[in-house]
């Protein structure tokens, strides 16, 4: 077997493409700092869904959510989507090319993780940590939802130190919950982020939801969803931080055991997280059927083995999220037929090649713990449209370039009557040749009990 890199990806949930340390100057995240002046990243990778069932599904597959089955999270409004382990996911493509497989944390894929081509798999979804043990592991003051990730991450820490390293390359993978609520203040970090010195997004403020779709007002008034309280929506920012950098701190020490096993240098590492969080932004928290960046917007970073020094330190192509898998199997060397559906985006991380500019990316959601407003749209580096083809049956399109908070729906205004229908003949046609269907067919029995994806 040729010689293949190891493959290590570092993925988190619900964390903004913002919060990251080497745009922003309040969050702490040093390790991220570090990757990513090793790296590449990527500053406008946009996530193919807002939720973290779909959204990881896609990742997995290199499909859109659509394609793969997998719309909603399991349980809500009755449906059932999960994957199945006849679907081809990154666990089978890298076993099957020789690779040790092994994966730690969250998962949400609804099958066991030896389905999905993993040989050391650590599934806890459904780890309780009661309070002695988070006693003895020093985690009390942790949300019990949540010390399930810092055990993953102590259990995954334990692996790599037993590890051996031999002619079989790795993969691993290890994900965390972390920055996902229930939102908690981490005492070790909580002195870098005082709540009265959180700064919200301007939209907070400045949005009125003039031409929008109804439901987002009701959204946003929403004691429970809404960021009613100016108060409040500080002190879940700061909240927020601490739990970014927790995940920061964990995912440096995987990364450690990496260097300390001298596997590092020759490594393809990947940083990415599910979707992110309104966070205040619109009044609005947590996540949704929404289509502002806010939710869609990720960070990424990609460093390649030996330092690449062809890289680009900053890649602003726009990037989809369903292109990862692609893009992993072309920087680990693997053959031409694994390649998966909808391409890579690996030369876009080198300064010799020259690839052209996506267009623009697609995205879709369909349901929320709040309601279900299915969408599906575009993304380009101007405009953002967005249709909805449920019972809302309405359009939004912004024009990024002079609103890039997309504050003013333009969609019914003479002036972009060209430009909507540019863009909203591309979604369409997207739509309809992956596989796209009507909302009647994803309400249908077939559908919600999950039968379309059954082994």
């Amino acid at each position: 077997m040729p010689h293949r890199p190891h493959v290590l990806i570092l993925w988190c949930d619900q964390m903004q493409a913002c919060r990251i340390g080497a745009v922003d100057p309040v969050a702490h995240t040093p390790f991220l700092d570090g990757l990513a002046s090793e790296g590449s990243h990527l500053t406008h990778l946009i996530s193919a869904h807002g939720q973290c069932v779909p959204s990881r599904a896609s990742f997995m597959t290199g499909l859109y959510p659509h394609e793969c089955g997998v719309m909603v999270n399991y349980g809500f409004h009755g449906h059932q989507n999960r994957l199945s382990s006849r679907q081809r996911t990154l666990g089978h493509v890298f076993r099957d090319a020789g690779y040790r497989t092994a994966y730690f944390g969250k998962c949400h894929f609804g099958i066991p993780l030896e389905g999905m081509g993993f040989e050391h798999a650590c599934d806890y979804d459904a780890r309780k940590v009661d309070d002695e043990e988070a006693a003895t592991r020093g985690i009390s003051q942790v949300p019990e939802p949540l010390r399930r990730d810092h055990v993953a991450a102590a259990d995954a820490v334990d692996f790599l130190k037993s590890y051996e390293p031999g002619e079989q390359p790795l993969f691993f993978v290890f994900s965390t919950n972390l920055p996902h609520p229930p939102f908690y203040c981490e005492p070790r970090y909580a002195e870098l982020f005082p709540p009265e010195e959180m700064v919200l997004p301007e939209t907070f403020y400045s949005e009125t939801f003039a031409g929008k779709p109804a439901f987002q007002r009701e959204h946003a008034e929403d004691g429970r969803h809404g960021a009613v309280d100016e108060e409040l929506a500080r002190e879940e920012l700061s909240q927020y931080y601490s739990m970014i950098a927790t995940m920061d701190e964990h995912c440096g020490q995987v990364a450690a055991q990496f260097r300390r096993l001298g596997m590092w240098d020759d490594t393809v590492v990947l940083f990415l997280s599910d979707h992110g969080d309104m966070m205040g932004g619109h009044r609005m928290r947590l996540k949704g059927t929404l289509p502002y960046d806010e939710l869609y917007r990720v960070p990424g970073i990609v460093k390649l083995p030996g330092g690449a020094q062809s890289r680009r330190p900053v890649v602003d192509d726009l990037l989809s999220s369903v292109q990862l898998a692609g893009t992993l199997v072309k920087a680990a060397g693997l053959p031409e037929e694994e390649v998966f559906a909808h391409g890579d985006f690996y030369g876009s991380l080198h300064d010799e090649v020259q690839t052209p500019a996506q267009e623009g990316v697609f995205f879709e959601h369909y349901a929320a713990y709040w309601g279900t407003h299915p969408f599906y749209g575009i993304r380009t580096s101007d405009y953002k449209y967005i249709r909805y083809y449920g019972v809302d049956a309405t359009e939004e399109m912004y024009h990024l370039a002079t609103d890039p908070h997309e504050l003013r729906n333009v969609v019914g205004e003479d002036a972009y009557a060209r430009k909507r229908k540019e863009l909203a003949d591309q979604a369409d046609n997207w739509w309809q040749s992956t596989g796209g269907r009507t909302a009647d067919y994803y309400e249908s029995e077939h559908f919600r009990s999950n039968t379309h994806n059954a082994p």
